[in-house]
């Protein structure tokens, strides 16, 4: 029996239609009914050996296709989010012109996404480039009256351009210069190019550093916030605190840092300062008026309070030796209504603190059993350690909130 023969690729085979391949034809056979184009065979008659010979053409599966339109489609997104700040055309003035004023637009009407999206940034805190700030920044003092006009090329950067802008920031107006830094992406695609505003408004909040606060209700990652044009207003989370002054006015995103101690172009403004709020203040009276009041009933030498009696008072002339427990201390009616009315300030640095210089509490007025010579009769003292209390501090980071006497 002769052995078959392959068929050519394309012409009919040696098996009609429906008929059988003969059986162990030769090693590496060919399923039953296998033509070219059927089975794991598609498209190659099997050579001795087992191994397909070579048609030309190879057939994929059609998730391939799948998978290449899937990649095409992340890819264009990937783009596409890439050049969220380019622009198709126009000369660098016109795109100049146009971003700043869409940046200025989407400040106007609060889109803080949208805003930011126009600025370049390195290290900076966008803590603060949120709806929420921006949303209270326009309701304190909205932005309108948006205008954008010249443009010129800076001579001192190359691919700077500067843009003349101004608007209105509730009853501010202001009238700056903004920088827009223009590129190629010749790394994607060679016809865009790159369009960003390089100016940014920022606060310096570093004289705050031991207080915690919020800037528009919201607590900036840092001392040195990027904010947009616009009005911020300050806040101290605890409640014996409080800052008192004017919203900060960040005008100009071409200017330098913004602080809370600014006055404004007019000085009309209040600069912003911690002070202590009417809940400190009570507070503070409490706890010092209490203890100040328990030392003024005592009649030891040292009964605390930042007080006491020397027990030799050397500039005491007719008192050589003072008595234990025959101190008796008072405070007339005008000094003691300082010790009732207490204001205390507040003092910045670790640990934020409550004060009341002694000056503040009132003179103290005393008396007691001292020895001239063999005789013990009751003296008037003077000595200044005897008639005034200390120092009275509350560190406000202590849970106790204890007082703390001094000189």
């Amino acid at each position: 029996m002769s052995t078959p023969q392959p068929p050519v690729h394309g012409a009919p085979g040696p098996f009609p239609m429906g008929g059988q391949a003969p059986q162990n034809a030769w090693p590496g056979q060919a399923p039953q009914n296998a033509w070219p184009g059927q089975g794991p065979y598609a498209g190659a008659w099997p050579t001795p050996g087992g191994t397909p010979a070579p048609t030309g053409r190879t057939t994929r599966p059609r998730r391939t296709r799948a998978v290449i339109i899937i990649g095409a489609v992340v890819l264009a997104l990937i783009i596409g989010a890439a050049l969220t700040r380019t622009a198709l055309g126009g000369s660098d003035e016109d795109l100049s012109r146009k971003i700043v004023e869409e940046y200025l637009t989407a400040v106007a009407e609060g889109d803080a996404d949208k805003a930011k999206g126009f600025l370049s940034y390195s290290s900076a805190d966008e803590s603060l480039l949120t709806d929420e700030v921006l949303r209270v920044s326009n309701e304190l003092a909205p932005m309108t009256n948006i205008t954008v006009g010249s443009v010129t090329a800076s001579s001192e950067h190359a691919n700077d351009y500067l843009v003349q802008a101004s608007y209105d920031i509730g009853d501010e107006s202001v009238s700056t210069t903004m920088t827009v830094f223009i590129t190629s992406r010749r790394s994607l695609l060679p016809s865009k190019k790159i369009v960003t505003i390089t100016d940014h408004t920022r606060l310096s909040l570093s004289l705050f550093e031991d207080v915690d606060f919020t800037v528009n209700g919201v607590t900036p990652d840092t001392d040195y916030p990027d904010v947009f044009p616009g009005t911020y207003e300050l806040a101290v989370s605890n409640e014996y605190l409080e800052i008192t002054g004017d919203p900060i006015a960040a005008l100009d995103p071409a200017g330098n840092a913004y602080s809370p101690f600014d006055t404004g172009p007019d000085g009309r403004r209040e600069k912003n300062t911690v002070g202590v709020s009417e809940a400190g203040v009570q507070m503070f009276r409490e706890k010092v008026v209490a203890e100040a009041t328990e030392c003024l009933a005592s009649t030891r030498l040292s009964p605390g309070c930042g007080t006491w009696v020397p027990q030799r008072p050397d500039r005491e002339l007719r008192c050589e030796e003072v008595r234990e427990d025959s101190v008796h201390r008072w405070q007339e009616p005008e000094e003691a209504a300082k010790l009732q009315n207490v204001t205390p300030v507040h003092r910045l640095g670790p640990p934020t603190t409550l004060e009341a210089v002694s000056t503040q509490l009132g003179d103290i007025e005393v008396t007691a059993t001292c020895r001239q010579g063999d005789t013990w009769t009751e003296q008037r003292l003077y000595s200044y350690e005897a008639t005034y209390f200390g120092t009275a501090s509350i560190d406000l980071t202590d849970p106790d909130l204890a007082v703390v006497w001094g000189r």
